[in-house]
């Protein structure tokens, strides 16, 4: 493990920028994902990416059957053109996806478990629908379950990076606002705006981390990401900020140690790091309930 380890983190490495953007995705989702823990909204990071894979499905149907214009005759352009389709599918469906929970829960419109269960189950369906169009939609869908970081090129990780690193310093900068209004939200009449402006932001913030994860990484993964560093973490801290800080050094711990498990073992890589990542859970609240016991 040792050697695999070694060389996976060579600069020279083949797949050095897959894994790169592996230490991005965990060092970054945990963050949004501890809010939607704190929240006690995990089911919100099941369904969204979920979501997102439905709108990735989308735009393979709708380049299918024609609804958008077929690029040129090179195989360049025909992927670069459904690349961005992926890209536009997965924002839309993302944000669509909860503006429309969103209406639904200022206007009581039942439990929010029970929405985000309907919601999970529409968006897998359509997912399996939509793909079932797309002449190679079992090899599609394949590879979003099982997600495609491996393939990441310093073109996507430059873009993962760059809107990972905005992302980030939102979280940063209104931290104090978007903590207040999880856990108090009697309190956040006081902020500029009310709640309902820092919940948009944090929901912005996830729509954005998540759509983009489902993209280079596949819902399987993205999920992983964003709900097992900071449920890992929560026996063995107490205070906020290192909490934030715990949550995001497992995910890049899980996304390095992932990798190398992976490649000595040619292993799938999204299951294999959500793997390691519920046994970090199972791990830690081992040591959590022995220390108060």
């Amino acid at each position: 493990m040792a050697g695999a380890l070694a060389e996976i983190l060579d600069p020279s490495f083949v797949l050095f920028p897959a894994v790169v953007g592996s230490i991005v995705l965990g060092l970054v989702c945990p963050v949004v994902g501890g809010f939607l823990v704190l929240r006690r909204s995990v089911l919100l990071g099941l369904t969204l990416p979920q979501l997102a894979a439905a709108g990735v499905a989308f735009s393979l149907f709708a380049h299918e059957v024609g609804l958008v214009p077929h690029p040129g005759h090179t195989s360049g352009d025909a992927h670069e053109v459904e690349r961005l389709l992926a890209y536009g599918g997965s924002l839309l469906f993302t944000f669509a996806g909860m503006v429309l929970l969103g209406l639904m829960e200022r206007r009581g419109a039942g439990r929010a478990e029970i929405r985000l269960a309907v919601a999970y189950a529409l968006a897998g369906s359509l997912t399996v629908l939509f793909v079932a169009f797309h002449p190679f939609g079992d090899v599609a869908i394949l590879s979003l379950v099982k997600g495609d970081a491996v393939v990441l090129s310093w073109t996507e990780f430059a873009t993962l990076g760059g809107v990972y690193a905005v992302v980030m310093a939102c979280l940063i900068l209104f931290r104090r606002e978007l903590l207040i209004s999880s856990f108090d939200r009697d309190l956040t009449v006081l902020l500029k705006g009310g709640a309902a402006v820092w919940d948009l932001l944090l929901y912005l913030l996830a729509g954005v981390t998540v759509a983009l994860g489902v993209i280079m990484a596949g819902p399987l993964l993205t999920f992983g990401f964003l709900v097992l560093p900071p449920i890992a973490v929560r026996p063995l801290v107490s205070r906020m900020a290192p909490y934030f800080i715990a949550a995001s050094l497992a995910g890049a711990g899980i996304g390095v140690a992932g990798f190398a498990v992976c490649y000595r073992f040619d292993l799938p890589l999204g299951p294999t790091m959500v793997a390691l990542g519920c046994g970090l859970v199972l791990g830690t609240h081992a040591v959590g309930w022995l220390w108060k016991r």
